[in-house]
């Protein structure tokens, strides 16, 4: 924790830095980490290899991320600052394809619009590892930021990152696939950096493309840039009246997406990930493992076990999963709030990506997705998942956390506790099968409680039983 001229305090949370615009998000404080990110680079000797900079749909988004080119250019560090606004995967990629020392996304990617925040990337194209933003923290205030006209001039560029995506996207996903498709598709970008992006990509079908909110608006239409159920209603009616083969849907900046069937029903990420996973290893023939963060069902599990492939557990945040994706042989890691990344890519989440390959697996299995739900719950078991966001001051919660993890109780209303684990946050692991997590968010005041079950009646007791015990 850094204070600057004891009004503004900066804090780094698992992504990067999120804080409220004209509160804590400042100019004076997005130059402040800027220059500490230079410190950084040029401490590990990267520096002069470049960092790539982008930005999404939010308020001021463009002239922060000016700002951030401007501060890393003064350092005499080439600054490739995209023309316009972009998905996070999509700078991502280009500080791999570029072989840049790192990557700054400006973005609070499913936040309220109040916030905004600087994503850091590593030079491997994915989420900056807890060393690296830890030892950026170290160097803030440090230094002064850099201002100089004249190296500016020299060292800014601004570039389209579009192109060098796009080809990428050519050798991964199996458009001529997804040409096949003869109803239509429906694309909500929640007016986040995914606006024009998809609809790009299926241009060749563009008589079967509808959009929603695919015009940039930096209050997101008044809802938030997530894509879960309760902000889908405008989707799930556009997909019902158009009877729509596939609703899809993705976040602020565009790395996670959401998904609808053709009934207009939310397709559970836990159904979906299993789903991409066995398409990809029977038809496209890829190989390796999962990695899955442990705030996500099991099912996935089941589907590697009968493939012979394992799953290893990270703790949630997608930096977890990409720290994996990097030292083993992955094809799909992904983590319960509908990030995915995939194999032939990048160790990073990407919304766009994950839109087209589960269009091409409808194109190649050519069965509704609720019927290929249906079928892998039927070889593999039903599950039912619930989520609860609970707001509550913050030291409240840990105080209540610590209590649970000194003191763990028994039995949880009628569920017996089987064992604990303190990895991330506190899971219950109960006798029955059934598991909650509880976790305390990192960039807002609330408590995340997670449940799985077999029954959906055991999942709202046990939601209720942990909102209970995380707010008493």
């Amino acid at each position: 924790m850094k204070k600057m001229n004891d009004q503004a305090t900066i804090h780094f949370g698992t992504d990067g830095w999120r804080a409220i615009i004209a509160d804590g998000f400042t100019f004076s404080n997005v130059r402040a980490v800027a220059q500490a990110f230079c410190d950084y680079l040029v401490s590990v000797g990267s520096a002069q290899k470049g960092i790539a900079i982008g930005f999404d749909t939010r308020f001021l988004s463009a002239e922060f991320a000016e700002t951030v080119a401007d501060v890393v250019a003064s350092n005499q560090i080439p600054a490739f600052l995209s023309r316009r606004f972009c998905p996070t995967p999509v700078l991502s990629f280009a500080v791999k394809n570029r072989n840049l020392a790192a990557g700054i996304m400006v973005t609070a990617s499913h936040n309220p619009y109040q916030y905004n925040g600087l994503k850091f990337k590593g030079s491997y194209g994915g989420p900056a590892t807890v060393e690296m933003t830890t030892a950026v923290e170290g160097f803030l205030f440090r230094n002064k930021p850099q201002h100089d006209q004249k190296k500016i001039g020299e060292f800014l560029h601004k570039v389209d990152f579009l192109p060098e995506y796009s080809e990428q996207l050519s050798k991964v996903v199996n458009f001529e696939s997804i040409l096949t498709l003869q109803k239509p598709i429906v694309y909500n970008a929640m007016h986040g950096a995914g606006c024009g992006y998809l609809p790009l990509f299926l241009r060749d079908m563009k008589r079967f493309v509808s959009q929603v909110n695919a015009k940039p608006d930096p209050m997101f239409g008044g809802k938030l840039p997530e894509p879960i159920l309760s902000n889908l209603p405008d989707l799930r009616k556009i997909v019902i009246r158009k009877k729509a083969s596939i609703g899809l849907a993705t976040d602020g900046d565009a790395d996670r997406f959401g998904v609808l069937n053709e009934n207009g029903n939310y397709v559970e990420l836990h159904d979906l990930m299993p789903l991409l996973f066995e398409y990809l290893l029977e038809t496209r023939n890829w190989t390796g493992d999962v990695v899955r963060t442990t705030s996500m069902a099991n099912t996935i599990d089941k589907v590697a076990a009968e493939h012979g492939r394992q799953v290893i557990e990270a703790p949630v945040g997608f930096k977890n999963v990409s720290e994996v994706m990097r030292e083993r042989d992955i094809l799909i890691g992904g983590e319960e709030s509908g990030g995915f990344g995939y194999k032939n890519h990048i160790p990073e989440r990407d919304g766009i990506l994950s839109c087209l390959l589960t269009l091409e697996m409808l194109s190649v299995r050519k069965a509704p997705i609720s019927e290929m739900v249906a079928d892998l719950r039927k070889r593999f078991g039903a599950f039912h998942y619930g989520r609860v966001d609970q707001h509550h001051p913050t030291s409240e919660l840990l105080k209540n956390m610590e209590k649970l993890s000194v003191n763990s109780p028994e039995r949880i209303g009628q569920f017996a506790v089987d064992r604990i684990s303190l990895a991330d946050g506190i899971k219950f692991y109960f006798t029955d099968g059934s598991w909650m997590l509880m976790r305390v968010s990192q960039t807002e005041p609330l408590g995340r409680i997670y449940v799985a079950s077999n029954a959906e009646e055991k999942v709202h007791t046990l939601l209720k039983e942990g909102v209970r015990l995380l707010t008493q």
